[in-house]
């Protein structure tokens, strides 16, 4: 899942198809106001939790099958779902944040959801006022997270690495100099076709590969987890 944006539509869609119905917030505290058989049910927090309307009777099944439908969903966008760190090493801080991972002032933490899962966020520590945390990205897919996390500490140069989006340009390039140069010869259909390949690797929807490069693979969370 890349944003909750995502989520949020894909959510309410699937509240239309099973018969409830979404109204704008009636209040800046919500994302959307729920409603089932014309009664205001429930509200849908900015916090992402699912808040029964405490003015009308509401059947605890219905609130039920509300955040089995929120859960169903978000893993349906791909959330994480697995447990980025070992429950046994991990220490949580009163917040309920535990931290995976720290590099060059950096930050990779992680806080269990009750409808996501798995939150992971990065962010840096302002060392002038006492490693206050700053620049905080949130992420609800795993591998986002650890690319985000490698990048931002020098774990990689994200100055030598395309976006998903100019990989995606240059894919579209390759692909149509493959099928309408004529000029190229075997060895430039051959090398076009290897950088085509490589860029399905890294780009999976556009060949229906899996990625090939493992960014949790440039350090052990379950090795530095440690308490913030």
């Amino acid at each position: 899942m890349k944003s909750k944006t995502e989520f949020y539509q894909a959510f309410f869609e699937t509240l239309e198809k099973k018969g409830f119905s979404i109204r704008p917030p009636s209040s800046p505290d919500y994302v959307a106001d729920i409603y089932h058989k014309n009664r205001q049910i429930a509200f849908y927090g900015r916090q992402d939790t699912i808040i029964k309307n405490p003015f009308v009777e509401v059947e605890e099944k219905l609130m039920e099958r509300l955040q089995a439908l929120a859960k169903s969903t978000a893993i349906g966008c791909g959330i994480c779902s697995d447990r980025p760190y070992d429950e046994d090493a991990a220490a949580q801080d009163r917040g309920g944040l535990v931290k995976i991972n720290e590099h060059n002032g950096v930050v990779l933490v992680c806080k269990q959801h009750p409808i996501f899962d798995y939150v992971l966020s990065t962010y840096r520590k302002d060392m002038e006022h006492g490693g206050t945390p700053i620049q905080r990205q949130y992420f609800y897919n795993k591998e986002a997270a650890f690319e985000d996390f490698a990048m931002r500490s020098g774990l990689v140069d994200g100055k030598k690495l395309f976006t998903e989006t100019e990989l995606k340009i240059l894919h579209a390039g390759l692909v149509k100099l493959r099928t309408e140069d004529q000029e190229l010869d075997r060895d430039g259909m051959e090398s076009v076709a290897a950088l085509v390949e490589r860029i399905e690797d890294i780009v999976p929807e556009l060949g229906k590969k899996e990625r090939t490069f493992d960014f949790m693979k440039l350090f052990s969370p379950l090795e530095n987890v440690r308490e913030r």
